[in-house]
Parts: C-alpha cells; structure tokens; sequence
C-alpha cells in the first residue's frame, strides 16, 4: 500500500499478487454498484442466516418468491402449441426456400382466449383458462439448428462463451430460504443428461456454490434419487468432525495464499449435503403425499418431477427445473 500523507489510516502491505487481485476485483465492483441495491451492495440484514445462500431482498418489490423452470427439451413443436403460424396454410405442401421439405401447416386450431385475447392451441384447454396470469414470448429463436447449442442458449443465453444459467443468476442475486437443502436444483428423468449436459444448470464465473444440484429422478426410492448424501461407514458426529477440519485446512490455506473459489465451492457442497441428510429424504419422499394428490399429478416421469418440485418449493428451495 502507498502512504499519500501523515494522516492517513496505516493498513497492513500485501503481496504484489494480493494487490493486483483485490484492486481488479475493485475494479469490478465499481461498475457493479450502480447496478445493485444498497442492501445487495453492502450487505443486507438477514439475522442469524449469513453466507453466500442467506435469503436477500430484491432490488425492486415482487410477488413471486420461487420459481419452477419447466424446461421441455426435445417438445412439441412451437407452431402446435405456442406459436400460430397461419400463412403456413397458403403454403400447405409447397417447397420452403431456402430450407429443406415442403411447409406443413399445424393441424391444431387456434383461438383468442381470456381479457388478453393471447392464442391458444387446442391442445391446452385448461392452461387456456389461466392464459391471463401468462407471459407468451414468441421472438426468442436461435440460428443454429443443434439441440445441444439450443438447449444451453436457452438455459444460459449463450451459445458460446460458457454463462452462468438462469437458476444460478437467481440464487446469486436472492439467495434461499432454506439453508438445509441447496438453492437451486435441477430435475432430470433417466436417457442421460439433456443436450449440452451440465451447462445447464452451471454457474460458470460465478462461485460453485451456485450452482445447481442435478436430482435423477428416473427411481421412486429417495435414497436412490439422493445417493451419497449421508455415509454408511461414519456417524454424523464424526462426519462434522471431518468436515470442521476441512474447515480449518481451508483457512490456513486463505490465509498464505488467497481464497480459492473451487475449493469453498467443493466444501460448501459438502456442508449442504450434510444438511441435507434429514432435510432432503422428506422433501423428495412423495408417498407423503395423499393418494388423491399424487393421482392428480399423474404416475409418470413428468407427474413425479412437478410434485417434487412443488414439495421442494414448499421446503424454502429458491429454483427448481423441471
């Protein structure tokens, strides 16, 4: 550090590396405070819940507090369900140019529905009731015809450079309610991950913790859906014991060198899991639920994932994809 003047608040030197780091990192902040709140900026009260996943207040008032992210990978198509394409039917077999095929126009009707007067397909007669309380975006597209670049730009808003998800923005700027069960978690059903695989739910630049926690629930058994959460060879006792020395190793590390973002990552994923050894079995276990409610939902793989996610929501999880 450089002493301007005699009065000035004498600070402890740093190392040429520690300089350079805290003052890029200033460099980041400053363009960042315009953008936050004064509570996001320096900290806002939260009580006893500190730490990266402590609830926070949005910068501007809301009323939505959770979010389920129903990501339909491989769906129907956008012109059948969302997206009325009614000149197709002028062009109904006719070759396309430019592309390949000829146009084939949907066989599903369209019409206004509800105070808005948004078209809906026939294929949603009951989500049509509720067509007023949504919000149809019918001007994303992406001009890569690959599942696996669409998928990630979906999730992530880019098809390149590797972006943190919208799960992991979310619980980055709001936190979580429930510090027993992780923030942000992702619901996938068995045939392998979705195309572009973890990106999905990573969180790229941001700090592992925010990353999302990806669930398989292809198995109706809790401990298969959660495995490796609670260990059969040591009791919890024990299992804090190890970890508060992981603890400890991790600060005598920060201390001579400089805090490492993989390394908190890995140990507070290692602290959720731990938590999450009670919290976690209750909120995956559906058979709590009545008979009615789970006929309601459906036994199938879809049925299953959207009564977990509400379960989950219950729980205090802040984003759950589907």
């Amino acid at each position: 550090m450089f002493d301007l003047c005699d009065n000035c608040v004498r600070t402890p030197y740093f190392s040429r590396r520690q300089f350079l780091t805290r003052v890029g990192m200033g460099f980041g902040a400053l363009g960042l405070a315009s953008l936050l709140s004064e509570d996001s900026l320096f900290g806002a009260d939260v009580g006893a819940a500190s730490g990266p996943l402590s609830p926070k207040a949005p910068p501007f008032p809301v009323k939505a507090k959770r979010v389920i992210h129903i990501f339909a990978a491989g769906a129907p198509s956008h012109i059948d369900t969302w997206d009325p394409k009614p000149a197709l039917a002028q062009y109904d077999g006719q070759p396309i140019a430019g592309g390949r095929g000829v146009a084939m126009p949907s066989p599903f009707k369209f019409q206004p529905r509800g105070k808005s007067g948004i078209e809906v397909s026939e294929v949603f007669p009951k989500i049509a009731e509720h067509v007023d309380d949504m919000a149809v975006i019918r001007s994303m597209y992406t001009d890569i015809p690959a599942h696996e670049i669409a998928t990630v730009m979906m999730n992530t808003g880019s098809r390149q450079i590797q972006k943190p998800c919208l799960g992991s923005w979310s619980l980055y700027g709001l936190g979580t309610e429930n510090q027993n069960m992780p923030g942000f978690i992702s619901l996938h059903s068995g045939g392998g991950l979705p195309p572009g695989g973890t990106q999905n739910w990573g969180a790229a630049f941001l700090p592992g913790v925010y990353q999302g926690t990806s669930i398989n629930t292809s198995s109706d058994s809790v401990d298969k859906m959660i495995e490796n959460i609670s260990s059969p060879y040591v009791s919890n006792i024990e299992q804090r014991r190890q970890l508060d020395l992981i603890h400890q190793l991790n600060e005598l590390h920060a201390q001579d060198l400089q805090k490492d973002a993989q390394l908190e990552a890995r140990i507070e994923a290692c602290e959720i899991a731990f938590k999450m050894q009670a919290a976690a079995s209750d909120a995956f276990n559906i058979q709590k639920e009545p008979a009615g409610i789970r006929e309601m939902y459906g036994n199938s793989p879809q049925g299953r994932q959207m009564l977990i996610a509400r379960r989950l929501l219950e729980c205090g999880v802040r984003f759950v994809q589907v």
